[in-house]
C-alpha cells in the first residue's frame, strides 16, 4: 500500500472499550475497498456493521442486568411485605391450659364443646372439677377430626378430676385455630353446666 497516498495503518482503542485499525488517508481511494470486494475475493464488512452488531450486543446484556436487578428488587419487597412464606422455627415452648369454657347441658343429653387453639398446641390432660364430674359422661375427644379415644366407650367424667391421677394423654398436636372437641353426656334428669379445661405444651 502506499503511505503516501493511503496514510498510516493506526492500532488503538476506541470509546467503547474494542480495539479497531483506523485507516488514514484518501477515502476516495479507499471507498471501494471498505464496500467492496478485496483482490482475494473476500467482502469487506463496513465499521458501522461492526459497531452496530456490537452495541446491539451490549444494549442485550443491559436490559439482561437489568431485569435481574429487577427480580431481585421485586423478591426483596415481597419478602418485606410477608408475600413469600418462609419456615420461621418456634420462640417459646411451655405448659398451656386450654378452657373449656361453661357449656349448659339439657337432662340425659349430648353436647360438643369446640374450643381452637391460638398456638400450636398438643392436649396432654383432660380436667373435670370433681362437683361436676358425676354428672357426666366423656363420649369422644377429638383433635381436629381424628379421635383420642381408642373405642367408642365413653369414659367416667371422675376419671379426669383434678385429684385423679395417671390421666395424662399423650393426644395429637393441634394446628393453630384446629378444633379440640370434647363431647360429653349430661347423665342427671336436669340441666346441668359442663364446665373444664385442657392442659398441655404449647409452641408458639
Amino acid at each position: 500500500m502506499h503511505e503516501g497516498m493511503y496514510g498510516d495503518l493506526l492500532d488503538g482503542d476506541d470509546s467503547l472499550g474494542f480495539e479497531y485499525t483506523e485507516i488514514v488517508g484518501d477515502d476516495d481511494a479507499l471507498g471501494d475497498l471498505l464496500d467492496g470486494d478485496d483482490e482475494s475475493g473476500s467482502e469487506f464488512v463496513g465499521d458501522s456493521d461492526l459497531i452496530g452488531a456490537f452495541l446491539k450486543s451490549k444494549a442485550t446484556k443491559r436490559n439482561a442486568a437489568r431485569k435481574r436487578a429487577l427480580a431481585q428488587l421485586l423478591a426483596r419487597k415481597r419478602v418485606a411485605a410477608g408475600a413469600l412464606l418462609r419456615n420461621v422455627p418456634p420462640r417459646s415452648s411451655r405448659e398451656y391450659a386450654l378452657g373449656l369454657g361453661s357449656t349448659s347441658v339439657a337432662g340425659n343429653s349430648s353436647a360438643n364443646i369446640n374450643v381452637q387453639p391460638q398456638v400450636i398446641f398438643r392436649p396432654e390432660r383432660l380436667v373435670v372439677p370433681s362437683n361436676l364430674a358425676v354428672d357426666f359422661l366423656i363420649t369422644d375427644i377429638k383433635v381436629g377430626k381424628n379421635s383420642q379415644l381408642v373405642s367408642t366407650g365413653a369414659l367416667p367424667a371422675v376419671m379426669f378430676t383434678e385429684v385423679a391421677f395417671g390421666v395424662r394423654l399423650k393426644m395429637d398436636t393441634a394446628q393453630i385455630s384446629m378444633f379440640v372437641t370434647v363431647s360429653v353426656t349430661n347423665q342427671n334428669p336436669a340441666a346441668r353446666n359442663f364446665q373444664g379445661g385442657i392442659v398441655g405444651p404449647a409452641v408458639e
